[in-house]
């Protein structure tokens, strides 16, 4: 009987999920794990369900709010996003930072929007190399077991 000697250690390109961020003069240790895949999930899903709502009205906007209605939904919307997105950088970068980098960033709902999607894509990128090193692995174990023997 033979014996196979495989250190996986050798073999998987380890995937660095340690990440340093400079978000409004200040550096954040990041890593990129389940737990902030499910933060930033997070993040992403409070935007969305915020675009659904805005989506479901966007008929009345148009048909049924006069201007002061009009106004009164935009700066409510404006709000709530703003809301959704220091809450959730407050979750992934820490109590108050969502506060501090709005300020930092002038007080724009859409820089600090930029900031958070930056977020998303590193984390995008980084399940991604996991993803492509998982197929490289899989590839390896099945091109070894399937390599003709002669």
């Amino acid at each position: 009987m033979t014996v196979i000697n495989l250190n996986l250690d050798d073999k998987i390109q380890k995937v660095q999920l340690d990440r340093e961020i400079i978000a409004g003069e200040k550096k954040y240790h990041l890593v990129f794990n389940d737990e902030m895949y499910q933060k930033i999930a997070d993040l992403q899903i409070a935007e969305v369900s915020l675009l659904d709502q805005l989506e479901k009205q966007k008929e009345d906007f148009v048909d049924k709010m006069n201007v002061n209605e009009r106004q009164k939904f935009l700066h409510d919307s404006l709000d709530k996003a703003l809301v959704n997105l220091e809450n959730s950088l407050d979750t992934i970068l820490g109590k108050g930072e969502g506060k501090r980098l709005y300020d930092y960033y002038g007080k724009s709902t859409y820089l600090l929007s930029q900031v958070a999607e930056a977020l998303v894509n590193l984390n995008d990128k980084i399940n991604g190399e996991q993803e492509t090193n998982y197929n490289r692995r899989k590839k390896a174990v099945r091109d070894h077991y399937t390599k003709k023997r002669g």
